[in-house]
């Protein structure tokens, strides 16, 4: 499948149907936090979609490819999951591609319009596959900007918000201002992200970048000119009023922009961390989700350090690491008797934990030890959501952030950690 390819849609769906979502098998989950748990990895939620949620490899294509076929998967995830399908069916497939075109003739119907010698699409695919066209504009300057990259592409997760209410709206669908609701989104991303820009930028560069923000949304001319001639410092409050009526996806994403907002800078300075303690704690959200919200933002700077232009020369991956393993290690001493119990559980782990205090253990022995309480983690409620960079949980990882008490009485840490001269990092 090549996406810059005319028809590319259908063979998308062609080797979509040979893969089923990978869901934890956590029945609690929500489904706002199974799509969460499916699209963060992605990068939409951050502005920056790389990868897939299935095993497709996107690194050969053009960024604008990229981003349409990871911004298309994210319509068919997010129908899959509301509608609770997890291996689909080319019915199922095509379902998705209908649904996701109704919601765009209903919110963005210019999207739909033909030019003067434009034939018509001749199938759903095709149609589809104008409109998001459309939807994604890229502009080679952006990689230079972290703003200009990012504003203008977080919208694309607007979509999915909005997409998620207009599967939920079963009745007078057609009555709703779905356009209307996008620019509510898209005025309350504009107040948080001009706040942020503040708390570390002169007024002139202030003022420019909250114009920048206003041109990049779907505002009338007009509407544009009336914010960029009335400029004044945005009030959080209003942003955080919204947000009390909002669901759950939406304040994590917004608290998940806040977070990573912050990181367009070198540090994180004292109104920065004060802004954001402020933030976190006006959203009702609970302690615990505040955390796994920075360890999901901090996992996407990892696993994607190389990959995103504007994160290359950021803070060490060392320093990363220690708030990294600090983060896992607050989520772990939450969630220490249900880590316990999955461990207790877990009859070979237990022998070779007991093994290794006897005994050095064999490399293939260390990575099941690695592997097996990886998946114990796994089974935590808060880490179910979380893409957990795996190539980063290493055996001393592990043992720095698991609390000690989950472990055999008889258990010394040190013990697994040093038998192959490995320390543990500190956090």
């Amino acid at each position: 499948m090549d996406p810059t390819e005319k028809n590319w849609i259908s063979k998308y769906l062609d080797e979509r149907s040979k893969f089923a979502l990978d869901l934890p098998p956590n029945k609690s989950l929500s489904t706002s936090e199974l799509i969460y748990k499916v699209l963060q990895p992605t990068g939409i939620l951050y502005g920056h979609p790389l990868s897939l949620p299935i095993p497709i490899d996107t690194t050969p294509w053009p960024l604008k490819e990229r981003l349409e076929v990871i911004l298309l998967e994210s319509f068919i995830s997010s129908y899959l999951i509301y509608h609770k399908i997890n291996k689909p069916s080319n019915t199922d497939l095509k379902e998705a591609i209908n649904k996701s075109i109704e919601f765009y003739t209903q919110s963005f119907p210019e999207l739909l319009k033909r030019g003067f010698l434009e034939m018509p699409a001749k199938t759903p695919e095709l149609q589809l596959e104008k409109i998001i066209s459309k939807r994604i504009l890229v502009k080679p300057e952006w990689n230079a900007h972290f703003w200009r990259g990012f504003f203008h592409n977080i919208l694309l997760f607007v979509d999915i918000l909005t997409f998620i209410e207009f599967m939920e709206a079963k009745e007078n669908i057609a009555e709703i201002n779905w356009q209307k609701r996008i620019l509510e989104f898209q005025y309350y991303i504009i107040n948080l992200l001009a706040v942020i820009t503040t708390l570390n930028s002169d007024k002139k560069e202030s003022v420019n970048l909250y114009n920048y923000f206003v041109s990049s949304t779907n505002f009338s001319k007009k509407e544009k000119e009336d914010f960029q001639n009335n400029y004044r410092q945005p009030e959080i409050q209003k942003v955080i009023q919204f947000l009390r009526h909002s669901s759950w996806l939406v304040r994590k994403y917004f608290l998940e922009l806040g977070l990573l907002s912050i990181w367009a800078d070198n540090t994180i300075d004292t109104d920065e961390q004060a802004f954001i303690e402020h933030f976190e704690s006006k959203l009702q959200l609970e302690s615990i989700e505040i955390e796994t919200s920075s360890f999901a933002v901090e996992s996407y700077v990892f696993l994607n350090w190389e990959k995103v232009h504007y994160l290359q020369s950021k803070q060490s991956l060392l320093v990363l690491s220690k708030r990294m393993t600090h983060r896992m290690k607050k989520i772990s001493h939450k969630y220490a008797h249900e880590i316990k119990t999955e461990i207790n559980e877990n009859k070979e782990l237990i022998s070779l934990l007991r093994t290794s205090q006897k005994r050095p253990l064999s490399i293939d022995e260390r990575e099941k030890v690695r592997q097996q309480l990886i998946d114990v983690l796994k089974t935590i409620p808060a880490f179910v959501v979380l893409a957990m960079p795996m190539a980063f949980l290493s055996v001393p990882i592990l043992m720095k952030v698991l609390p000690k008490n989950i472990f055999p009485s008889s258990f010394n840490p040190n013990k697994i950690v040093n038998q192959r001269g490995n320390k543990i990092i500190e956090g």
